[in-house]
């Protein structure tokens, strides 16, 4: 008798936990299901009394669309508002007016590469570094070489979305000032992808860690075998290559203002919007 009395308890007990995991597994899912259903809002919101309780770490972007009022932001009035004396989308460079002045800003390639503040982000935890970048005008495309294992890295794996800021030294609201902010997707090439070599060979300044490796006056032939030597058995080996491909540009340039038009310009990939 009490040996039955035992295994029934048992029973019961096993059936409870049973039940308390599918209410815990059917909350969790009404929950996600709730996140995924959640409304679009403003930047500017405020959370209510009645929202939900917000675990330690998720943000507002985890679960919501975040939009910016583009009637209202200082940066919308600067690009096409009435501001510094011009009307309302008077001042604003043709694209083929404004691209000109971005090759003159971040182009050029080899020696011409240019040093980035590169901002990343995981877990909602923001990190931001420099590295230097080469500019393909041509696919609106900005590369990247760098050492394996490193946090940016493991920040872009995990989320490809990233912005970067280029900029002369600032020297005073009088003098003259130059500088852009860019938004992109950002693809890792490994040294087994066919465009790994061809960027190295066309476009970033790679050539300059094999100064220690060449012979006294190398004839041409020993040069491209050092240089090939280098990109096979240490580039392609400990480094992987960004691809951020460019959504957005915008551009400030005080001089802008002396040709008539507005000094804040932008510039926006037509599909951009698509890859969102």
């Amino acid at each position: 008798m009490k040996k039955n009395v035992l295994v029934l308890i048992l029973l019961s007990a096993a059936f409870l936990v049973g039940l308390i995991s599918i209410v815990e597994a059917s909350d969790a899912a009404g929950q996600q299901e709730k996140a995924k259903k959640a409304k679009t809002i403003d930047t500017s919101a405020a959370v209510s009394n009645g929202h939900p309780e917000i675990p330690e770490g998720v943000s507002c972007g985890d679960c919501h669309e975040m939009k910016l009022d583009a009637n209202t932001t200082a940066t919308q009035m600067w690009l096409n508002g009435e501001y510094l004396g011009k009307k309302k989308g008077e001042g604003v460079m043709t694209e083929e007016q404004l691209w000109k002045e971005i090759l003159s800003m971040i182009g050029g390639i080899k020696k011409d590469t240019k040093t980035f503040v590169l901002a990343t982000s995981m877990n909602n935890r923001p990190l931001s570094t420099t590295a230097e970048f080469t500019f393909d005008p041509e696919k609106k495309v900005l590369y990247g070489v760098h050492e394996m294992n490193t946090e940016k890295l493991a920040h872009i794996k995990a989320n490809p979305w990233v912005s970067l800021n280029w900029h002369d030294e600032f020297v005073g609201i009088e003098g003259p000032y130059r500088c852009c902010q860019i938004k992109g997707r950002c693809q890792l090439l490994e040294g087994t992808d066919p465009e790994f070599e061809k960027v190295l060979i066309n476009l970033a300044p790679y050539e300059d860690a094999a100064i220690r490796m060449m012979p006294p006056n190398p004839t041409p032939e020993q040069r491209e075998q050092v240089l090939k030597n280098l990109r096979d058995q240490v580039f392609k080996k400990r480094f992987l290559m960004s691809k951020i491909t460019i959504d957005r540009i915008t551009v400030v340039n005080k001089d802008f203002m002396k040709q008539g038009f507005r000094n804040v310009q932008r510039w926006e990939r037509k599909d951009a919007a698509a890859a969102k």
